[in-house]
């Protein structure tokens, strides 16, 4: 589970710097009627999930070049496929470089695999709780920011909507990377409630300079809330990696189908 949280989160990170912030293509699947949320949620589903799931699985049965080849020319072959369907559309993006990252991407999926089995390095344990924070952040957020329940406003972008998007992937960045730095050092239980209080009021500070903005009172107990839930996830998780580094068969039995 953390491995394939933690792809999800660099699919999604590429994604956010190509598709966010340099504006590479457009999806339209017509799931929401706000063209940008419904861009974002087909990239979502796209990097995070279909992506991260097939690297998953070439990264545990440890497939061979071969493999990577195929399934790379599949999502190429889907790219052509929603381009001819009319769901996308190219700006300065192209096919070829999709074909081109992806075995990349499958030979850093299957190297990070290693070394968390090996247990032997701290920053890929560090990382891959950051990415596990990210994408679980984004699930739980997903629900009510599609429904319009809270929004950002930096003034990057005249798009609201846009605006929303890109300053939200900022605070759950921030968000998961400081939750897990604090869960990877074993932090007291009293310094981890000072983190998740001063995130509380990062949110209030933000609200007060008109930043972020909630549709309702309840929202913002409820994204507040998430602190506390990603809190208690990162710690387990945490602890399931920390020790494979003392016995590596470990995670490799809780992988393994």
């Amino acid at each position: 589970m953390p491995l394939f949280l933690g792809l999800g989160a660099i699919a999604s990170y590429f994604e956010n710097v190509i598709l966010h912030w340099f504006h590479s293509y457009e999806y339209t699947p017509g799931i929401l009627n706000i063209r940008y949320y419904d861009l974002s949620l087909g990239a979502y589903l796209s990097q995070v999930y279909y992506v991260s799931s097939v690297a998953f699985f070439i990264a545990a049965f440890q497939l061979r070049f071969g493999w990577t080849l195929l399934f790379s020319a599949m999502f190429v072959g889907i790219e052509y496929g929603f381009l001819a369907l009319g769901v996308y559309k190219l700006i300065w993006w192209h096919p070829a470089f999709t074909g081109v990252a992806l075995p990349v991407y499958f030979w850093i999926a299957k190297k990070w695999w290693i070394l968390l089995l090996q247990g032997s390095s701290r920053f890929i344990r560090w990382f891959t709780l950051v990415g596990t924070n990210y994408v679980i952040y984004a699930d739980l957020e997903s629900i009510p920011f599609f429904s319009g329940h809270y929004h950002f406003t930096s003034g990057w972008f005249q798009d609201l909507a846009r605006d929303t998007v890109v300053v939200l992937i900022i605070y759950t960045t921030v968000r998961a990377a400081i939750t897990a730095t604090v869960c990877f050092y074993r932090l007291h239980w009293s310094i981890l409630g000072m983190v998740t209080a001063i995130l509380w009021i990062g949110y209030l500070v933000s609200m007060q300079l008109h930043i972020l903005t909630f549709k309702y009172l309840w929202s913002f107990y409820v994204f507040s809330a998430y602190d506390i839930v990603i809190l208690f996830i990162c710690c387990k998780f945490n602890l399931l990696l920390l020790n494979n580094a003392r016995d590596k068969t470990t995670l490799r039995s809780w992988f393994q189908p």
